[in-house]
């Protein structure tokens, strides 16, 4: 699954961070890359999100930090079933709107599953203009150049036939369709969120977005596949 929680509340800024757990722990998704993610934060009542969805779901959880935030940080989240090692907050890229730049997180780490293979799971969340997209498409293909199959998750603030999809789509291949739309949640117009993985190493089974869940500013969106397949 892909899901951007926004920072735990919903559209209205009503906090869902405790029903977005249960929906997580409900769904049954083994893997979940989580955007827009608040640790201690000021706005989402101090919550320590990752800890909290960990708890609810039984998931193992790891947090990657974009920066400091409202008296605590902002980023990214991973929730799995199965063990996550060698876990890394790599930094792609951003330009504020003044010109400064700074980084962001690509949050990545190695997932055992049960059959003792390894995948290189990964979430990200790109800017909103799009030369940094691009650049940060460059970049995300650089970090995730691995002999593991790959999965890539996030909001990529980008439609299907842009230039920085299609960048990411030489290496990885999308697991949902162009009109698979997620955003805005209530009546969502453009896809922006996606699953992708290598090329070659997956077989994808079923994806769909889920259209009822309305805990965030985004929808959800999941894919079922396995492993061995073109």
């Amino acid at each position: 699954m892909s899901y951007n929680i926004h920072h735990g509340a919903d559209k209205n800024e009503v906090m869902t961070y405790s029903e977005i757990g249960q929906f997580l722990k409900d769904t049954g998704a083994d893997i979940i890359g989580l955007q827009e993610v608040d640790s201690v934060c000021s706005r989402s009542e101090k919550s320590d999100q990752m800890k909290i969805l960990s708890e609810i779901t039984g998931m193992d959880a790891a947090f990657g930090r974009h920066f400091a935030y409202d008296g605590g940080a902002y980023g990214l989240g991973i929730l799995s079933k199965y063990p996550l090692e060698d876990i890394r907050n790599d930094r792609i890229t951003s330009i504020r709107s003044n010109g400064e730049k700074r980084s962001l997180a690509l949050l990545s780490a190695k997932v055992t599953l049960p059959s003792g293979q390894q995948i290189l799971f990964a979430t990200v969340h790109f800017a909103l203009d799009q030369p940094t997209r691009l650049a940060q498409a460059k970049e995300v293909l650089q970090y995730l150049d691995s002999e593991l199959p790959v999965m890539l998750t996030g909001d990529l603030n980008a439609v299907p036939n842009s230039e920085e999809i299609k960048l990411l789509n030489t290496k990885l291949s999308n697991t949902h369709q162009e009109g698979d739309n997620t955003f805005p949640v209530d009546d969502p117009v453009k896809k922006i969120d996606y699953i992708m993985v290598s090329r070659v190493g997956f077989k994808v089974l079923e994806s769909h977005v889920v259209l009822s869940c309305q805990l965030s500013d985004h929808l959800p969106i999941i894919t079922e596949m396995e492993l061995g397949g073109e």
